[in-house]
């Protein structure tokens, strides 16, 4: 990689980097943060490998490890080191925590009331459509107001 290419490649990462900053999670570069970080500051395996006192092929393994998500955290600390970066580490919501728990207690819901719904209209005491969805709305906010583990079930 030439020297422009490197600077590049620097500049590109910082761009992700800062985006994540935003809220927007960066896309892993193709071999793997590590190598990504190594190769845009224009360190070689050799140096990479000093640095965290391990052999250029041990280096190589670390990187093939991170790319292929086999890595330990522990391992991924010392190379974030290594290279001068921070490792973070956290869990991002797909969705608000709320509106998860929110689904997740319509689907519980749902089953209870479609249960007893089902029994009633073999009894022939079935209830209109927008009773149901208000019932399983009701259940829903019980689910919740509750704790109720059947929630993770």
């Amino acid at each position: 990689m030439t020297a422009k290419q490197r600077r590049l490649r620097r500049q590109q990462l910082d761009a992700q980097l800062s985006a994540s900053a935003l809220g927007v999670t960066p896309l892993r570069p193709h071999g793997g943060w590590i190598q990504a970080v190594r190769e845009a500051l224009g360190m070689t395996l050799d140096a990479f490998g000093v640095r965290l006192g391990v052999s250029r092929q041990t280096v190589h393994q670390l990187e093939h490890a991170e790319a292929t998500d086999s890595i330990t955290i522990k391992r991924l600390r010392a190379a974030a080191d290594a290279l001068e970066c921070e490792l973070v580490i956290f869990l991002r919501p797909k969705h608000p925590l709320g509106e998860t728990v929110h689904e997740r207690a319509r689907l519980v819901a749902r089953q209870l009331v479609m249960r007893t719904s089902h029994s009633m209209a073999m009894e022939e005491q079935s209830v209109s459509t927008q009773r149901v969805e208000d019932l399983i709305e009701e259940t829903a906010a019980e689910l919740i107001n509750k704790n109720d583990s059947r929630i993770w079930q």
